[in-house]
């Protein structure tokens, strides 16, 4: 008699009909990890063995990989990776948040892991620089008016407000753009090219006002996470038409889809944090949705 699957097995059999491509064995690529002590990152392991992974503990300096202080969320993790790896990079560099499910990932459950499988690596590395998001749906078209402030003062209006002067500290020498659009969350792919047409120097400069800045982290955090596109080398504002951005970048391309959004790929929740045990707790309650609602 067969042995009963594991459930690692059972949920890998879910992605058995997602669009697969041989990029991954054509380039070298390395998973950049953001997390905190205590975060559950064994489903790296579990679903990507054969990546090469440096996971960060912001909040732990006993760690193998740590910060030098931990502010700005994920924006220390990802520039100190920048800056001590600058010489040796590999083809494609994806950042990422520590967590399997998050409200954020580009996919009908906040799944991170067909968002990896799925991700084009060729695509990366012609574009230089991608999010790990299509949809509209938080940052885009014009998340922030560095030029023209609200009055409001919501996290997202504290940004605003001070993100004027943030960037005129990091780029010295570039005009304050009008507009921002990025797509949330500060989860992206770049390329090795692309890393490198921002000098060492720069980052150690960006990294530098970060250590230094007072601004809370969560502003900080939420100014360089609608900056990180621009350090890369695109405009300010980066809100690529969202069908041709999950056919190009995901390999759907057989979507219903506006210029912002694709039908039965996101829905914005009620709530920024997921439930303890998703998905088998908490679909179809509180404003999440019910599993399957995308099939």
């Amino acid at each position: 008699m067969s042995r009963p699957q594991t459930s690692t097995e059972i949920e890998l059999g879910r992605f058995e009909n997602e669009p697969k491509t041989n990029e991954i064995k054509q380039f070298e690529k390395e998973l950049v990890v953001a997390s905190l002590r205590g975060d559950d990152t064994s489903w790296l392991d579990d679903f990507f063995p054969d990546w090469i992974k440096s996971v960060y503990v912001a909040n732990d300096n006993t760690a193998p990989l740590t910060v030098p202080v931990n502010k700005g969320r994920e924006a220390m993790a990802y520039l100190t990776y920048i800056i001590d790896r600058y010489e040796d990079l590999p083809d494609v560099v994806i950042f990422i948040h520590s967590l399997r499910y998050q409200w954020h990932n580009e996919d009908p459950m906040y799944d991170g892991v067909p968002v990896l499988l799925n991700l084009q690596l060729n695509h990366v590395k012609k574009r230089g620089y991608v999010a790990l998001r299509c949809s509209w749906t938080m940052g885009c078209p014009s998340e922030l008016h560095p030029l023209k402030l609200s009055s409001d003062t919501d996290d997202r209006s504290k940004s605003e407000a001070a993100y004027a002067a943030v960037f005129k500290t990091l780029f010295p020498n570039s005009t304050v753009p009008e507009v921002v659009g990025a797509h949330c969350s500060s989860q992206f792919a770049v390329s090795r090219e692309r890393v490198r047409e921002t000098s060492k120097a720069e980052y150690e400069h960006i990294r530098k006002w970060l250590l230094e800045t007072d601004l809370e982290d969560q502003i900080s955090g939420r100014v360089l996470e609608y900056t990180w596109h621009i350090i890369m080398q695109m405009p300010a504002v980066d809100c690529q038409d969202a069908g041709q951005c999950f056919c190009e970048t995901f390999g759907l391309c057989n979507l219903t889809c506006t210029e912002s959004g694709c039908d039965k790929r996101y829905k914005l929740p009620s709530y920024s944090v997921i439930p303890q045990g998703w998905p088998e707790v908490g679909p179809g309650s509180e404003g999440w949705p019910e599993r399957g609602w995308a099939d």
